[in-house]
């Protein structure tokens, strides 16, 4: 399998040096492709030594790509600079050979005040891949992606390919890992997390605030060499509907797996949902089921996601043609949670763009709170570290379709330590204790793929380090 893969590799090297002698094409970008056998993505991508890497998956398993280099890449420092990146980036798209089906990554920061954003990874980015790898049920398509603005940017794309290419290492080291963790710290402590609270009380009374939805990032202390690629591989096992997203900063990887939509756009037709109201899942099934009866009749829960529901109808309103949901609330099981959801479908107006979408739609209910400017400041003012990206948004942008997730159920790894994030949403009949609890139910999975894949011969672990777990 290796060998064909290779020789693959070896047929791009082979039209990339022919395309040194040609002509520039009178056009912004140049792609060229080649079909692939059956490879596992995570593991290629995890095997390979560079700092530009980037992966995503959506959450049906219809797409997957894997990114090594980068032919364009731009920064965005605030949410303003959404619309040009965006612009540029369909710009770019459009000169690629049946450009709708071609897509540039891309993330996005919770909120773009400095305070918030980790300077590892700025506010966003928006990628086209230099190398692509790229999956869907039709199988694997290597893609190179080329700029040719001019001969000097043409020439540079092609032999920066093949420089990629040259260092790719063919060998899969997805499971190759070796390292022990312990709690370290956690960031609100419980002490912190009770005051947190009372001060949302005090804002649910006052009239200010109706939900706010407070987080924790809870930092592990590494000791060896963790893959995240592995992690994340098994993560997404454990909850198989999710997508999975991965993006390297400044010495610093930022991954996760959420089952939630932000929003996923077909042409003019829009996809979201109400994600909100948490309760564990049963050691049997008919716990299970208990449980979930006990979430879909709950007070509290169904008036948070009801609240989540209408915000992004009343924020989508405008923006389409016609906009339903779903009549009632259904439930997402997880490995150790269950969601309440509501499914939202729209037909957008004419001329809607991405970059509209993302702008009424985050932050939103389910990660920031309402009134969403009001619950943004209390996040701002109160919370004891910098979101950066947990909370934020990732996914691909293309011309006939986009797709981005909400960034939860994530985690960042930078240098000997690795943080995990969870948020609980918190309305007037919230109980710290309770919520606090949910902070723990929600990175129960992540812990889990972590105790089992730590060296056999550690003698402590986080498992046994949380209380109540």
């Amino acid at each position: 399998m290796i060998s064909v893969i290779q020789a693959q590799f070896v047929f791009m090297v082979e039209q990339l040096e022919k395309l040194l002698s040609q002509p520039v094409p009178e056009k912004l970008m140049v792609r060229i492709e080649c079909p692939l056998p059956a490879i596992h993505l995570q593991g290629f991508l995890a095997a390979q030594d560079c700092s530009e890497k980037a992966f995503w998956r959506d959450r049906e398993g219809d797409y997957a790509i894997a990114a090594i280099g980068y032919s364009w890449s731009e920064k965005l420092f605030s949410r303003q600079d959404l619309t040009s990146a965006f612009t540029s980036a369909r710009k770019l798209l459009s000169h690629l050979p049946e450009h709708a089906s071609n897509h540039c990554l891309c993330y996005l920061s919770f909120a773009d005040d400095e305070s918030s954003i980790w300077p590892a990874f700025g506010y966003g980015m928006v990628i086209l891949p230099l190398l692509e790898l790229s999956q869907t049920r039709r199988g694997v398509v290597l893609g190179v992606n080329l700029r040719s603005d001019n001969i000097l940017e043409y020439q540079s794309s092609i032999r920066k390919a093949l420089a990629f290419i040259t260092a790719l290492n063919y060998s899969p080291q997805l499971f190759q890992t070796s390292f022990t963790f312990q709690l370290e710290s956690y960031q609100p402590d419980a002490n912190v997390w009770y005051q947190l609270l009372g001060k949302a009380r005090h804002a649910f009374v006052s009239g200010a605030l109706d939900k706010v939805v407070l987080s924790r990032e809870t930092c592990l202390k590494l000791e060896g060499q963790l893959s995240p690629l592995s992690l994340l591989y098994t993560w997404q096992q454990e909850n198989p509907h999710s997508y999975q997203f991965l993006f390297q900063g400044q010495g610093q990887t930022f991954f996760g797996c959420s089952p939630e939509r932000l929003v996923k756009r077909l042409e003019n037709i829009i996809s979201t949902e109400a994600l909100a109201g948490t309760i564990v899942r049963g050691q049997n099934l008919l716990e299970d089921s208990r449980l979930e009866s006990l979430l879909l009749s709950d007070r509290k829960n169904i008036h948070e996601n009801r609240l989540v529901l209408d915000d992004i109808c009343h924020q989508l309103q405008p923006l389409c043609q016609s906009l339903e949901a779903d009549r009632s609330h259904s439930v997402v099981k997880l490995r150790h949670i269950q969601h309440l959801r509501y499914q939202v479908r729209g037909v957008l107006n004419h001329d809607v763009c991405d970059e509209q979408l993302l702008d009424v739609l985050h932050p939103t209910p389910a990660v920031g709170g309402t009134p969403r400017e009001e619950a943004l400041s209390f996040i701002e003012t109160n919370e004891p570290y910098a979101r950066g990206l947990y909370a934020g948004v990732c996914g691909i942008v293309g011309v006939r379709k986009s797709d981005f997730c909400v960034a939860i159920r994530s985690a960042r790894l930078a240098d000997n330590s690795l943080m995990l994030y969870s948020g609980a949403g918190i309305v007037k009949d919230s109980v710290a204790d309770e919520e606090w609890f949910e902070l723990d139910n929600k990175i129960a999975t992540v812990l889990d793929v972590l105790d089992r894949q730590q060296s056999k011969d550690c003698n402590s672990s986080l498992m046994a380090a949380c209380p109540g777990r």
